[in-house]
């Protein structure tokens, strides 16, 4: 049955709309996650912040991002990647709604918040990807893997723009509006199945076909019923694995290390 999809040189509606769905959830993610960079500029010099005060509220987001990729990931290869997909954005939406009601000089509140911000969102950036790679033909993958990616600096982009219309006295509402990419929802649950190729290692293989044919826009049954062949092996891995390759591992920890700090530094410079 993949086969199929795989011998595929174009996308149709329905694959676009599946990556349309992944494009704005990733751009809608990074908004409220990098929200907190052109908030906290409003408040360092109201509330008298200290550095080690600033520095642990914007890190709160990363350590919960760390957490919540390994949570999500997880759970998204028990109980399917939409069901994650929808989890994480409410996570990080209702998270960032939440920080409205920051009380003044509530710097630990924001902290908090925050943590559960990241939690989310390092959870939907490990599954927007498979699931939306899942529906697409092998040799469309790495487009669309880059097409999903670089509209991260969009999210970015809108947050600093909004961060300079709202305004010191009224910051609180750039976390309102942070609820927004919830509505997202709503589109994944009318647009996005459930992957085919996770449904067919889960051995629900008519499921897996009729998802399938819902993005080539295909009859059912005009594929072949998959197998458990068509599932691939199972391969037990230990998350320990990832250090059976320590160079690899390094020069990734060190690209992005300092691809964040660059970047996301320059970013938030004042």
């Amino acid at each position: 049955m993949f086969e199929i999809l795989d011998r595929r040189t174009s996308l149709t509606g329905n694959q676009i709309k599946i990556l349309a769905a992944a494009i704005i959830g990733d751009a809608l993610e990074f908004f409220d996650y990098f929200l907190i960079g052109f908030v906290l500029a409003f408040l360092i010099g109201p509330w008298k912040l200290t550095f080690g005060q600033s520095a642990i509220v914007l890190m709160s987001s990363g350590i919960g991002a760390i957490l919540g990729a390994f949570a999500w990931g997880w759970l998204a290869d028990r109980i399917g990647r939409r069901k994650v997909f929808i989890g994480t954005v409410l996570n990080f939406s209702i998270a960032t709604g939440l920080l409205y009601f920051t009380p003044d000089n509530g710097w630990i509140y924001l902290t908090i918040m925050r943590f559960f911000v990241g939690l989310g969102v390092g959870g939907l950036y490990c599954v927007d990807l498979p699931l939306v790679q899942e529906f697409m033909p092998s040799s469309r993958r790495g487009w669309v893997g880059g097409i999903v990616t670089c509209v991260i600096p969009l999210g970015v982009g809108l947050g600093a723009v909004m961060g300079g219309m709202v305004g010191s006295g009224d910051w609180r509402l750039l976390f309102a509006v942070g609820v927004l990419p919830a509505l997202l929802v709503l589109l994944v649950r009318l647009w996005v199945p459930e992957s085919p190729r996770w449904l067919c290692r889960q051995g629900r293989y008519e499921e897996a076909r009729q998802s399938l044919a819902w993005a080539l826009q295909m009859e059912p049954s005009t594929l072949p019923l998959p197998t458990a062949a068509d599932a691939g092996p199972i391969i037990k891995s230990n998350w320990l694995d990832l250090f059976k390759y320590p160079r690899s591992l390094i020069v990734s920890w060190l690209g992005n290390a300092g691809a964040q700090t660059g970047v996301y530094g320059m970013s938030w410079t004042r």
